[in-house]
């Protein structure tokens, strides 16, 4: 071999070593960021296969949308690089991860090994069996993140296996019962919409002393800790004023969980559940105490408190006002139709029921019910 054909072999090797050398260094930084994603979507999943090998398929179909973006993994610039892409590409991905999660889950390349969405409904069946409550017609996707919560802190890897637990050990009720309601509220709960409910009420006060009623009737459903009946306390106060004590005023807080109720019972309250309450409200209604307020007694005293399960019990009677917000949107369709029936049968003609202002009423119910005010989601009783 001569010289010129030696150097030539020569120089062809230090080519491919140094195409190798590149490739070895320069990194997807894409699949590192979906990896991520996909990592921490799946962590709480446990109605779906997250086994590795449905892991890796559903990675190779977010890679197969998102256009790779290479660079070199020497020290360096190479986190802020990833950081860039991250935010750049985060939405893309993401969108690409759902649709990745959906497809795979539903057509794995694999037998499963049990029928997670049954064994879910058994574990919904047990529930109902031995607490009497039934969460079966609740959205299905909220209940599974939230119960994803209790099986994660138990380091249970199914629903048949969280099942066992509860029969193991029955105490864990308690826990995951903390975890499936929905106790989240705060006195005057998007403040614009107590401005219309307190306009709402003083026509109501108003037409009832036209008409020589001096009685009320008020409803609050899934009161949680009693802030939303307390603000109705509150309101009717500052209507009324020195009239209250002739006024007949029933105000009802009824709640599936007895937590919340012993709470409200309470009337104590943190600091960040009265923000929306001005100074002169604080001053009037509160007492200052150790991390928060405590009501005084005589607006704690315009309200009772119920144990109701809105679904399986009937509904409070001959209501002039039923307030059931942020209530709704935790149920399937068949749920809330029930339940508009219920509350449309506890009101009293020409009664109001106020829901949540992300929830809106089925539209068949409009047959039933007359929008009064829709952005503060008001209905009036046909």
């Amino acid at each position: 071999m001569c010289k010129y054909q030696v150097k030539k072999v020569l120089l062809n090797f230090i080519y491919l070593w140094y195409i190798y050398v590149m490739v070895e260094k320069l990194k997807n930084i894409i699949e590192d960021i979906a990896s991520d994603f996909l990592n921490s979507a799946l962590s709480l999943r446990y109605d779906i296969c997250t086994c590795n090998q449905c892991r890796n398929d559903m990675l190779a179909y977010i890679l197969s949308r998102v256009p790779a973006k290479y660079a070199t993994t020497e020290k360096g610039a190479l986190h802020t690089i990833i950081e860039q892409e991250r935010v750049e590409h985060e939405a893309e991905i993401a969108r690409a991860m759902v649709d990745a999660i959906e497809t795979i889950s539903k057509n794995p390349r694999h037998a499963l090994k049990e029928n997670k969405e049954q064994i879910f409904q058994l574990l919904l069946n047990k529930i109902f069996e031995d607490r009497s409550l039934d969460f079966r017609h609740y959205r299905q996707g909220i209940l599974k993140r939230r119960l994803a919560i209790r099986m994660h802190a138990n380091k249970v890897e199914s629903y048949s296996g969280y099942l066992r637990l509860l029969i193991k050990n029955p105490k864990e009720y308690e826990k995951l019962f903390d975890a499936l309601y929905i106790n989240v509220s705060e006195f005057f709960r998007d403040p614009e919409i107590w401005i219309t409910i307190r306009y709402l009420l003083e026509n109501l006060i108003r037409s009832k002393i036209q008409r020589n009623d001096k009685s009320m009737r008020v409803w609050s459903a899934g009161c949680a800790n009693g802030e939303e009946s307390y603000s109705v306390a509150i309101l009717l106060k500052e209507i009324l004023k020195d009239d209250l004590p002739r006024f007949s005023l029933e105000i009802i807080g009824t709640d599936i969980d007895r937590k919340s109720l012993s709470a409200a019972e309470t009337a104590e309250y943190p600091k960040e559940s009265l923000k929306n309450a001005d100074a002169k409200i604080l001053e009037k209604y509160f007492v200052a105490c150790e991390g928060g307020y405590k009501l005084n007694g005589e607006i704690k005293d315009m309200v009772g408190f119920q144990y109701r399960d809105l679904i399986s019990q009937d509904s409070i009677e001959e209501t002039d006002v039923a307030f059931c917000r942020n209530v709704f949107i935790y149920f399937n369709r068949s749920l809330q139709e029930h339940l508009l029936m219920k509350f449309y049968k506890s009101l009293k003609p020409g009664g109001y029921l106020i829901m949540g202002k992300v929830e809106t009423i089925l539209k068949e119910a409009k047959e039933i019910y007359e929008e009064i005010d829709v952005n503060a989601r008001i209905y009036k009783k046909k």
